[in-house]
């Protein structure tokens, strides 16, 4: 009985075995040979509207019928190649010379953004109820349910994101993004989302990052728009012809990354993609210790493309931002206030050089090491003792300024600086490349200080019984130099000298009326 069931085993194992393999031999015959691949071109030309080539296609069983595609190019020049596909389906169907409900996914390529997206709606419009007994070809795609990339790096003018991507058609024009993680230098991201209409090109995508390049993410939207497409230098006879623009809508956070070319972390904003702008409202982002509020704006309907930044500034490290920008050790203080720029280009970090505005900023509890304005304020007139006097100006409660930005450089006419030791107003600039400022100011000395000015200063450069000399402040940021305003302090010791001239001769003429 034993042996008996022995052979019977083997036996089905060898009736399996010989099904199997005659099942492998059966696929390969029906998806192998130039038919097949033929076909597969012969629709893919016609969904495309141009010519498909296709170097080569393998069929493979496990773990699901599918052909793997390599060399794939669409149109003539080409205008794509794709190096990988694959195309799978079930088994029941495949017998019938039907692919329905196939899984076509892309691997190991290099695909403009608006390529990909023609791709997808054209996979997308696929023939239903093709692929019957009365078809001239060997193999019909029927239906399309899942499309996939892998390793396939998405580029938009000059930048590029790699992705991974799965999703489903739930409907003919409609696709569930269930998992999608981008990377790029400085970014790495997950989104899921749905592209509700593949071809208006209307999507709509929750978007979450553990580190985010924020510039290199709005050129690559900028450059996705037909303004941007074209400042970037994108030829027209590379791209799908056609194309409506892309809309788009996604709630973006990264908790880390950098924005403004800056580190920064919990960042959240609101982004909306619309014909040729690109917006960010409701901009939230950490850096420097304190945060930006507001919205940066690619508006590409314009002869020139344009950048806005607007938003609010509150509780930053001025420290960390003057070493930010070159300028290290040269301020301290909590740094807050209003900004308003604008620059054309279509990359952001080379527009923002060339940025105009404003901005009305406010520093508060601060120093600035090495700003000695108070010793050559009083030793200009000669000091009655010669000791160094009690102070320096570095140390303030407030600095405040409405400035000009123009060609890498801050101008103010109405800087303020208060302290213990004085009250400073000034205007002039500062140029970001050298550092390099020059500013001039009137100094009015605490009344502590202008009493110990000594009698003569007192008596020619007061009012209101404080000290006031002009002065002109040059060098750098880091090295700033103080000079007395002789010639001003002697106009204003003039002016004084014939008002006290005039005091005393009024005096004098009203006793004599008097008596």
């Amino acid at each position: 009985m034993r042996s008996r069931g022995q052979k019977l085993v083997v036996v089905v194992v060898l009736v399996v075995a010989a099904g199997a393999v005659a099942l492998v031999l059966a696929v390969r015959a029906m998806l192998g040979g130039d038919a097949v691949r033929q076909a597969i071109e012969t629709q893919a030309s016609r969904a495309m509207g141009r010519p498909v080539r296709i170097a080569s296609a393998v069929p493979r069983l496990f773990p699901r019928a599918s052909l793997r595609l390599a060399g794939i190019t669409i149109g003539e020049g080409p205008d794509l190649t794709i190096e990988h596909a694959s195309i799978s389906t079930n088994l029941l169907g495949l017998l019938s010379r039907r692919v329905e409900e196939a899984e076509i996914g892309i691997e190991r390529s290099r695909i403009d953004l608006q390529w990909a997206l023609a791709l997808f709606a054209a996979l997308s419009d696929a023939p239903s109820g093709a692929g019957d007994a009365a078809s001239p070809l060997p193999l019909t795609v029927v239906s399309i349910r899942r499309l996939a990339l892998r390793d396939v790096e998405l580029v938009s003018g000059s930048r590029s994101l790699l992705v991974d991507l799965d999703s489903t058609l739930t409907e003919r024009d409609r696709l569930e993004v269930t998992r999608l993680r981008g990377r790029s230098e400085g970014s790495d991201l997950t989104a899921t989302g749905t592209i509700s209409s593949l071809s208006r090109r209307t999507a709509a995508f929750d978007i979450e990052a553990a580190s985010l390049d924020l510039d290199g993410l709005l050129a690559f939207l900028a450059a996705a728009t037909p303004a941007g497409r074209e400042a970037d230098g994108a030829g027209a006879a590379q791209l799908p012809a056609a194309l409506p623009s892309l809309n788009l809508q996604a709630d973006i956070r990264a908790a880390a990354g950098r924005a403004f070319d800056a580190p920064f972390t919990n960042l959240a904003a609101s982004c909306r993609m619309s014909g040729d702008d690109v917006r960010l409202d409701g901009l939230h982002v950490e850096l420097f210790g304190g945060r930006f509020d507001g919205s940066v704006v690619f508006a590409g309907a314009r002869r020139e493309p344009l950048y806005e930044w607007k938003g609010t500034l509150e509780g930053m490290d001025a420290a960390a931002l003057a070493a930010f920008a070159g300028a290290g050790g040269s301020l301290t203080g909590r740094l807050g206030g209003t900004v308003s720029f604008s620059a054309t280009g279509a990359d952001p970090l080379a527009a923002v050089r060339r940025a105009r505005g404003t901005a009305r900023i406010a520093v508060t509890d601060g120093r600035m090491p090495g700003l000695e304005i108070v010793r050559p304020a009083i030793l200009a007139f000669g000091h009655p003792t010669g000791e160094r006097p009690a102070g320096s100006g570095e140390a303030f409660t407030r600095l405040a300024a409405t400035l000009g930005v123009a060609n890498q450089t801050f101008s103010t006419r109405d800087l303020s600086l208060a302290s213990r030791d004085l009250d400073l107003s000034a205007a002039g600039t500062l140029a970001l490349a050298t550092q390099a400022i020059d500013f001039t100011a009137d100094v009015v000395l605490s009344k502590e200080l202008s009493a110990q000015s000594g009698r003569d200063l007192y008596r020619l450069a007061r009012e209101n019984e404080r000290v006031v000399l002009p002065v002109r402040i040059t060098g750098t940021v880091a090295s700033p130099s103080v000079f007395v305003d002789i010639e001003a302090a002697l106009k204003r010791a003039l002016r004084n000298r014939a008002e006290d001239e005039l005091k005393s001769l009024l005096d004098r003429l009203r006793g004599k009326i008097i008596r």
